[in-house]
């Protein structure tokens, strides 16, 4: 391939304005996807979906979303406490939340980190008491209907690399034996049609502020296990510094005395002969 195609693929790389998401498998392969703007047609056949399931619900008898509300109340579900109790919650959490993004660079890391757990605490919170509600709601015509609709916008606008459709049916999309895959997929196209971030609940506020405490306190951890370089360094070695244990001195061993053959003699040293002194 020359310069000038790979610059034209380059180009078209980044030119490409379709929102990319993975998945791993348990091979430990990453696949890419892709989600694509959907076409006028699709979107007329999605609202068709929509109208099939919703009319086909309340034929079979499933409440509407009103008629849901009503019988949660009947049951004491929800309740005026509960609206209180989550009026209370929502103000509360958007309270912390502004204290938490105008705390000033002075405030000690303390500060920071219960500002942080009070907002993660107070949407957890939130959460909870949606749930009470959201729950039996799922299974209303309405959002019978909706999940239906996105089931389908899900079959039409997830890509591969080279443009063609994951998918080349709402029928194949229904039948795909890999969960994850269809799961995975739905998911992140209900976030890109909200205008969220596949991230988006790792770049909360709450969680940008603990992920920059712990990770401040890990380089303090490691820099405090590093030993310090004294100014004086010692010329030798350290393999030499180290003490060895002194090795024992061998023991001198007495020298070996020739022996003579037998039937020898030892020989006799002679001793000088003296000289006659001279008569005087």
């Amino acid at each position: 391939m020359s310069d000038a195609e790979n610059i034209k693929d380059t180009v078209k790389e980044v030119l490409d304005n379709r929102r990319e998401f993975t998945l791993e498998t348990p091979e430990n392969e990453i696949l890419h996807f892709y989600i694509a703007n959907p076409a006028g047609e699709d979107i007329r056949k999605a609202d068709w979906q929509y109208s099939k399931v919703y009319n086909q619900a309340i034929v079979d008898g499933i409440l509407t979303q009103s008629q849901m509300l009503d019988l949660l109340k009947e049951k004491g579900i929800v309740s005026q406490e509960y609206t209180e109790k989550l009026e209370t919650v929502r103000i509360s959490l958007g309270a912390e939340l502004f204290k938490l993004e105008n705390l000033m660079e002075s405030s000690t890391e303390a500060e920071r980190e219960i500002s942080a757990l009070e907002v993660a605490r107070l949407r957890d919170e939130l959460f909870q008491l949606n749930q009470r509600v959201n729950g039996p709601m799922s299974n209303t015509c309405e959002n019978m209907a909706e999940d239906s609709r996105t089931d389908f916008i899900t079959s039409r606008v997830v890509q591969n690399k080279d443009k063609s459709r994951s998918w080349p049916t709402y029928e194949a999309y229904r039948e795909e034996e890999n969960t994850a895959l269809a799961i995975k997929a739905r998911f992140e196209v209900m976030l890109w049609m909200q205008g969220l971030e596949s991230n988006f609940l790792e770049n909360a506020p709450e969680q940008a502020v603990l992920r920059k405490i712990a990770r401040e306190r890990l380089e303090g951890a490691i820099a405090d296990q590093v030993v310090p370089v004294t100014e004086e360094v010692s010329e030798a070695s350290p393999e030499e510094a180290v003490e060895k244990p002194e090795e024992p001195k061998a023991e001198s061993k007495p020298k070996k005395r020739k022996r003579r053959p037998k039937g020898s003699k030892p020989k006799v040293k002679a001793k000088p002969k003296t000289k006659p002194k001279k008569d005087e």
